[in-house]
């Protein structure tokens, strides 16, 4: 790999959350801290489509595709990772990398140097987009052929020989695609080895052409250094990796099904669990973590101020034979676990193929969790338009959570979306954008505008973007900054048009009706009869008895706002106010008529980040003096979690970030 940092980005993928995109999805994201992390809906991709679709394992190539995926927004990744029984590894690539001795041919031609997008924001292809040809290139210079264009088309499934699903859905989906290599397969299949100038031999193996690096390592190393340059409360978020497990075919025979390995070629001390702990243990959320604290809720969630705890009506919590709080249920919130905790990563297994049958995941079950734990596909049809026709979660009659609207880790697979190689990120993709309303994580399972992400990012933010539900796009605009006392632009309301249920900016002296929520019950909301200015006060005696005013946490929620609006007997084109406002200080949104500023302005001391404790939502941990800071320098990341816990900030004591 190549000497820069693993998570190295394009400008092009970190200008896509630039104003107002980041202070958009930081809103969104801060809505929702205290909900449960199951309820939450994420943009979702297949590391096989989005970065794999021409067969082309290569370091730098997937460095620059992961990190571009990373950087535009996807939360949750599907990742195929293969068994190579001859080096004892897993890796990305579908085939087994030759051992050392084996007869491999090597090019006389001149070092290939990759090229990649530049970092000045450009999107064209380079290099990386050329396929190595399929005969040794003559003597004196390296040739190479470009990819045609229509060599990708369509949903990508599985690249791997044995023909398996991509991904831990029941997917049927087609691939479209064009061999890298024409080499047959069989046992006197040739390996041909070509130098790089950065130092990789990228090996051609049938229809793959892999470096012998392109292992599971190499994933942990890029996604560490993304936590670490994401570790503020302003840019932290959880991510989820769910593992698709195959083994790697024969290097042999390439193209043929993969075998069985043996049982003694089964991973033992090359476990999952020892790869992801080895870059990840710090940040990693694992099933006998959730074990514990659900066995007792007073010493794990609930061990927090009232107004830290989760909110009601998303899981049980009965009382044990001590009088503890437990549940067979629930999980944490992103407040908890993201920013008491500090964990931010999740691991699942999806897919398991036949030949890997015999391999013991259960040794595994303290760091991954078991297949089908953070995953509940649905089946969704979708109109021509984009609408869903059938599969959606939302029902405007139910109050409250049902068998019928639980959509506790629901997730579907998006239609293949067609978007331009330089797309409008303010254009809604309608498909996406109704799969998040009803409830699901849309899932990508396709290769965007017949390029990778490392190839171009725009199709993939603009996929990202359609997956908000909250903010209407180019929303929330620049509040205004006055010394009269100007309220424009400070508050927030839910329209039914141009973009129905989606929030804009408001002035807070405007009269509007306010949204109301029972708290137990999440997806009944009314209205107020009256309107008022934000600064009236008086909201919860405004609103019917037993509700108060809120904002929506959740995707679901938000529609059945929506639903109340319409239904309401008064005019529903007039807006709503939400609880939802910036007038502590311009454009940094909290809840609440009182609610402070999450992101005060931060002190530079050092080069280190100082970033103030979120009081996100009204959410406060610890107060143990004026001001209290969270700084994570990543060079400390590899300290012991609780060692690293308490720090010390401009002469002020901290205490990990809030729940």
């Amino acid at each position: 790999m190549s000497s820069q940092p693993p998570y190295a980005p394009d400008q092009a993928a970190l200008d896509t959350r630039a104003r107002p995109w980041n202070l958009a999805f930081r809103t969104q994201r801060d809505v929702g801290l205290l909900i449960p992390i199951n309820y939450h809906s994420v943009p979702a991709v297949s590391l096989s489509a989005a970065c794999f679709s021409n067969k082309q394992y290569e370091d730098t190539a997937f460095q620059k595709c992961f990190s571009n995926l990373l950087a535009v927004g996807f939360e949750r990744f599907l990742v195929d990772v293969y068994w190579d029984a001859g080096r004892s590894q897993w890796s990305l690539c579908p085939v087994e990398v030759p051992p050392s001795g084996a007869n491999v041919q090597t090019s006389t031609a001149g070092g290939i140097t990759p090229s990649y997008p530049s970092e000045t924001g450009s999107v064209a292809r380079a290099a990386r987009e050329l396929l190595l040809p399929t005969v040794l290139p003559e003597a004196g210079g390296a040739t190479v052929r470009r990819r045609q264009d229509e060599s990708v088309s369509g949903s990508t499934s599985s690249p791997e020989p044995s023909g398996t699903s991509t991904t831990d859905e029941p997917s049927t989906a087609s691939s479209s695609l064009v061999a890298s290599s024409t080499t047959s397969a069989g046992p006197s299949a040739t390996v041909i080895s070509f130098p790089m100038t950065n130092g990789e031999q990228l090996l051609q193996i049938g229809d793959y052409n892999c470096t012998s690096t392109i292992t599971l390592d190499l994933l942990t190393a890029i996604h560490e250094a993304f936590l670490d340059a994401t570790s503020t409360t302003t840019d932290a978020s959880i991510t989820f990796l769910i593992l698709n497990i195959h083994a790697a075919a024969s290097w042999a025979a390439p193209n043929n099904a993969a075998q069985q390995p043996s049982s003694n070629q089964l991973p033992s001390g090359a476990s999952l669990s020892n790869v992801i702990n080895g870059n990840l243990s710090d940040e990693l959320y694992t099933p006998q973590k959730l074990q514990t604290e659900r066995a007792n809720l007073n010493h794990s969630w609930f061990d927090v101020p009232s107004t830290n705890f989760p909110a009601k009506g998303y899981f049980g919590t009965p009382k044990d034979s001590s009088g503890d709080l437990v549940t067979n249920d629930g999980w944490p919130t992103e407040a908890y676990m993201e920013f008491k905790e500090l964990h931010r990563l999740i691991l699942g297994f999806g897919t398991i193929d036949p030949q890997m049958q015999d391999y013991n995941t259960s040794t595994e079950g303290d760091t991954i969790f078991g297949q089908g734990t953070l995953s509940s596909f649905q089946d969704v049809t979708f109109s021509t338009d984009g609408s869903i026709s059938s599969g959606c979660l939302f029902n405007p009659s139910e109050e409250s959570i049902t068998a019928t609207t639980n959509s506790s880790w629901a997730i579907a697979s998006a239609p293949n979306p067609t978007i331009s190689a330089t797309p409008d990120l303010l254009a809604l993709i309608p498909s996406i954008a109704n799969l998040t309303s009803c409830g699901f994580s849309p899932l990508l399972n396709a290769t965007l505008s017949n390029a990778t992400a490392d190839e171009n990012p725009l199709p993939y933010a603009a996929f990202v973007n359609s997956h908000l539900w909250s903010w209407a796009p180019g929303e929330p605009l620049n509040a205004t900054s006055t010394d009269d006392g100007s309220t424009k632009n400070r508050c927030a309301v839910i329209t039914t048009s141009p973009y129905p249920g989606r929030w804009r900016v408001a002035d807070c002296g405007e009269r509007h009706r306010i949204a109301c929520q029972d708290t137990s019950a999440p997806y009944r909301w009314e209205l107020s009869s009256a309107s008022m200015t934000y600064n009236d006060g008086g909201y919860d005696s405004a609103c019917p008895s037993g509700l108060t005013f809120s904002v929506p946490h959740t995707a679901l929620e938000n529609v059945h706002l929506l639903s109340a609006l319409l239904s309401s007997s008064s005019s529903h084109t007039d807006p709503v106010y939400i609880n939802l406002n910036s007038l502590q200080v311009a454009d940094c949104w909290a809840t609440g008529v009182n609610g402070s500023c999450p992101y005060l302005p931060p002190t530079d001391k050092n080069q280190t980040r100082v970033v103030v404790v979120p009081t996100i939502a009204a959410v406060i941990i610890f107060v143990l003096a004026a001001l209290t800071f969270f700084v994570k320098c990543a060079a400390n990341r590899r300290e012991d979690k609780r060692g690293r816990r308490r720090r010390m900030a401009g002469g002020w004591e901290y205490e990990g970030v809030p729940s």
